[in-house]
């Protein structure tokens, strides 16, 4: 036999004790009218069917979630797999080029160094070595 819930009483027979709550709707229910399915409480088959439903509706949308998670973690993957046939292709044609790499790597830091250099004494060309504001200031720029 059901046990009596302290206080309540059943919405649909006031003079009788509720012994349990619908899962659904949360109405106080007693023994004659409590609905049991699938060893759930309800108060009604109105009830049992809307948790169905909804049961269904929540399954669906763990369903698709799953799916879109599924497709997150394939897309990764290929992602991943991308950067490391790009980093092993890389490497390949390195090593079977490394010479002329480096040759023009060493060009290309050659070149850089000429260019700074350029810049370095054409600015300080466009300097005036003397001027008064540079004799006034001079100790303060150091």
């Amino acid at each position: 036999m059901a046990e009596k819930i302290n206080g309540s009483v059943c919405l649909n027979h006031p003079d009788t004790p509720a012994v349990a709550h619908c899962a659904v709707c949360r109405k106080p229910v007693c023994q004659e009218c409590q609905k049991i399915y699938e060893g759930v409480t309800y108060c009604s088959k109105e009830c049992y069917e809307s948790a169905k439903r909804t049961g269904s509706m929540v399954d669906d949308v763990i369903k698709k979630r799953k799916a879109v998670e599924l497709k997150r973690k394939i897309r990764n993957i290929i992602i991943l797999l991308i950067i490391i046939a790009l980093a092993f292709a890389g490497w390949t044609y390195y090593k079977k080029n490394k010479s002329t790499i480096d040759a023009k790597a060493k060009n290309l830091k050659q070149q850089t160094e000429k260019t700074i250099n350029d810049s370095k004494k054409s600015i300080d060309k466009g300097l005036i070595k003397d001027s008064k504001y540079k004799k006034e200031h001079e100790g303060l720029l150091k």
